[in-house]
């Protein structure tokens, strides 16, 4: 072994033993720990930590829910956790008792992921401060403008290359699928789909930062306290954190030198410099800041979208008979067109099939946690500030008196009669808005129409376009398996690398796929030639150019 690697290890069995003894010594007192609640025998400060597997840990929680019941509480080191996997429970702290549970704790392999000194960067992750608040109003008001100008066609666009894209290199299909996320909120927030390729890499290195899977640090925190010199974990983080934050902040200088030039078309970061030109900046503090919360729902827009596309091929080849049926309906629906938002209403199979593949495989198993703000008791139970609560949306997502036949694919569940969560008109549900996975009270994701929308036109442009298939090894001409087990084990989750096949429906389809990309992309390209003649006019005349639509 290593010196150095001895040294770091020496250093951190001897952190473990100085928090174990503050704590025995500190924390004896009953106001430090969750009281009147079951839940796993621990040892002092470690909890049980050691019984936690980094991969799939929502299955231990689970294990652990139907031995000590739909509310307990473990400690982990040093760190009070109260598991929460009966929704009505769920319910009642995070959203009726919102003001006390609506905090986040600290993630340590980040540097200030509260903001609780102003670093102003990660919304998702940053404690109940002014920051949040106001970042929170800013993006939710411009993903509803986005919203409710249907993104403006940037969906049905970067759909149609995804199809292409699939004609082309089908084998390619995993690095399509994210990148057309990625473009799709490249265009959004700065209308450059070029940048797709780094901020689909920013996004899964903050979530992989951000993962108990992730860093040991996130795990065996005191490691994190090691001197910078001796920390490759701390050394390695601020690489990536300046990085991004630089990349962030280069986009925005870039687009207020095209708004300088009267060359850039509206996006996000120009809708906010625009209104700071006239003061009306949501109460954003700087264009870091903004820079910041604009990037960052670029980030998360990616992926929120890409695991639940990746579920819902994994669904239709292990189900076929579905993607038949929303084939047959997406072509009593549309015709020979591809489906579109308008076409929602008459599409609830499809609908069904999305929302059922989100509950099979969950995004986000384990839940966010949220961190109790305030000493409260619940049931007569103690809850300290300071514990975290988890809401474990797997449990929820299998609770077998709300999901008859919870371990199995069953989209009838969301269309028929006899089932628990059949809701009417149809025309309307299923949908995915309210979900137990898009978390909890003040703490909901605020991207959910963002999900629901790009997920309707991408599973319909699927289906509408390709058989989704087995693929037959050449060696063998066996078929290849598509796991239904393997996944990676980050906060939000995907499955591992898989093969399949994507076989166009038929020749007419393949000229249909082929000429709506170059159709699209002619328009494209002329609206954006347009734009910047416009623009050179405009200079010559000294003149701005108003808003034009994107």
């Amino acid at each position: 072994m290593h010196p150095v690697t001895i040294l770091i290890v020496a250093v951190a069995i001897f952190g473990v033993a100085i928090y174990a003894i503050t704590d025995a010594i500190t924390r004896r007192n009953a106001k430090f720990n969750v009281q009147g609640m079951p839940g796993p025998w621990m040892i002092p400060w470690v909890g049980r930590v050691h019984d936690l597997p980094i991969n799939f840990m929502w299955l231990k929680f689970k294990d652990w829910a139907d031995e000590y019941g739909p509310i307990y509480r473990t400690k982990m080191l040093g760190a009070n956790f109260v598991i929460v996997s009966d929704e009505k429970m769920a319910e009642e702290l995070l959203v009726k008792r919102a003001k006390v549970y609506s905090d986040r704790p600290v993630i340590r392999s980040l540097f200030d992921s509260k903001s609780t000194h102003g670093s102003m960067e990660y919304l998702p992750l940053m404690g109940r401060n002014e920051y949040w608040s106001r970042q929170r109003k800013f993006t939710h008001a411009y993903l509803t403008e986005a919203s409710n100008a249907h993104y403006h066609g940037l969906m049905d666009f970067e759909v149609k290359r995804w199809l292409y894209n699939l004609l082309k290199e089908p084998d390619n299909f995993s690095f399509s699928l994210e990148d057309m996320a990625s473009k799709v909120m490249c265009q959004l927030t700065w209308d450059d789909p070029s940048l797709s390729a780094y901020c689909t890499k920013s996004a899964w290195g903050l979530l992989t930062q951000m993962s108990p899977a992730g860093p040991i640090t996130n795990v065996l925190t005191p490691l994190w306290h090691l001197p910078t010199f001796m920390n490759p974990w701390k050394i390695a983080e601020r690489k990536r954190h300046d990085e991004q934050q630089e990349w962030w902040m280069t986009r925005l200088r870039e687009t207020k030198q095209k708004m300088a030039e009267g060359k850039q078309r509206p996006c996000f970061t120009r809708q906010y410099l625009e209104a700071a030109s006239i003061g009306r900046t949501s109460n954003i503090s700087s264009e870091y800041e903004a820079s910041s919360v604009i990037g960052m729902m670029a980030l998360v827009g990616i992926f929120t979208v890409a695991g639940p596309l990746y579920y819902f091929l994994v669904c239709m080849v292990h189900h076929p008979q579905w993607l038949e049926k929303c084939q047959r309906e997406i072509e009593q629906a549309c015709g020979e067109r591809m489906p579109t938002l308008n076409d929602s209403p008459n599409l609830p199979t499809l609908r069904a099939c999305i929302k059922e593949a989100m509950r099979w495989k969950p995004n986000v198993p384990t839940g966010v946690a949220h961190e109790v703000e305030i000493d409260d008791m619940y049931n007569g139970m103690f809850i300290p500030k300071g514990t975290r609560i988890l809401p474990l949306d797997f449990a929820f997502l299998r609770n077998p008196v709300k999901y008859p036949d919870p371990d199995s694919f069953r989209p009838e569940r969301w269309l028929e009669a006899p089932w628990p969560t059949f809701q009417v008109p149809l025309t309307k549900f299923p949908n995915l808005k309210g979900m137990t996975s898009f978390g909890w009270g003040q703490r909901q994701c605020l991207g959910m129409s963002i999900t629901q929308d790009e997920m309707l036109l991408a599973a319909g442009g699927l289906a509408w376009a390709f058989n989704l298939k087995r693929k037959i090894d050449p060696e063998t001409g066996e078929e290849i398996e598509v796991p239904l087990d393997k996944s990676n084990s980050l906060l939000i989750v995907k499955p591992d690398p898989f093969e399949m096949a994507f076989e166009i429906r038929s020749e007419r389809k393949r000229m249909e796929v082929v000429n709506q990309w170059k159709i699209a992309e002619a328009v494209d390209i002329k609206a954006r030639a347009d734009f910047l003649k416009q623009a050179e006019q405009a200079d010559k005349r000294n003149v701005g150019i108003g808003d034009e639509v994107m």
